[in-house]
């Protein structure tokens, strides 16, 4: 069996390719810039371009499945062209923000649903990965963190309950190399609710630092965020925590039912990347 990753420099398509390698599946991947890619030297790289489906044609002879991220504008095209190389299971992440009332007029629950919408009209077998909020989206405190031991929130007690990327590609690999995941949808959350706050001490706790949550107004926010990110998504961020301030976001439970294992912690997440924050 032959599965292609497209995503493979992400830190879900990277545990996804190190997963499958492990189960003995002969895989590749597919970047833009494929030199910049550093994967093991079993993996096929090639360059392709989602926005070019005609970039797909070396890589897609012979791919049994395809991992691929719902970051598509014109997602028919590149379907149109993994169906007829014969691609005969597609696993898509997607987000948990398509299970959400109103996602059909969300920003980012539309985006979404558009590409499972084209992925479902493909007539390919498919399987959906519906991930919350990931728990590296903390990594944008690293700079605060590193060089006033602060974290500046407008929201700090937005709960989340916050999922470790390698949950994610745990279940990608599981639905990439059997047919028990065909036609699923799995919702995939972190084992515990945090608030903003809560996630700040934890760090503080691991790196052995206590640190400070700065409060901060939207517009106070936006402008810091908007040096780092489109000013589309800063709206979408601060609106996220905005609406989780004393919500109860679900524990779905479902990384356990498919692996029989327990979700790893956000706790386990900073362990992981503990260098990000020294």
């Amino acid at each position: 069996m032959t599965v292609l990753v497209v995503g493979a420099s992400g830190s879900v398509g990277g545990g996804v390719v190190a997963g499958l390698l492990e189960r003995g599946v002969d895989v590749r991947a597919t970047s833009r810039t494929p030199e910049k890619l550093s994967l093991p030297e079993q993996v096929g790289v090639f360059a392709a371009d989602m926005n070019d489906p005609a970039s797909f044609a070396e890589v897609l002879e012979s791919v049994d499945r395809i991992f691929l991220y719902a970051d598509l504008a014109q997602p028919q095209a590149l379907l149109a062209a993994v169906a007829a190389a014969g691609v005969r299971h597609v696993v898509l992440l997607s987000s948990s923000s398509v299970t959400f009332p109103g996602a059909a007029e969300d920003f980012n629950g539309s985006r979404f649903l558009a590409v499972e919408r084209a992925v479902e009209e493909s007539g390919l077998a498919y399987t959906f990965l519906r991930p919350g909020g990931f728990a590296s989206n903390a990594a944008r405190w690293s700079w605060g963190i590193k060089a006033d031991g602060a974290v500046p929130l407008p929201y700090p007690e937005a709960v989340q309950a916050p999922v470790h990327e390698q949950d994610i590609a745990d279940v990608a690999v599981v639905a990439l190399t059997g047919d028990s995941l065909i036609g699923k949808r799995p919702v995939l959350t972190g084992p515990e609710r945090l608030s903003l706050r809560e996630q700040v001490a934890t760090i503080g706790e691991v790196i052995g630092r206590r640190l400070s949550v700065i409060e901060q107004t939207e517009q106070e926010s936006s402008a810091m965020l908007s040096r780092y990110v489109p000013e589309v998504w800063v709206r979408q961020i601060i609106k996220g925590w905005r609406e989780a301030v004393g919500a109860t976001p679900i524990i779905s439970g479902e990384y356990t039912q498919i692996t029989a294992r327990p979700s790893r912690t956000f706790r386990t997440w900073v362990d992981d990347n503990i260098d990000l924050f020294r």
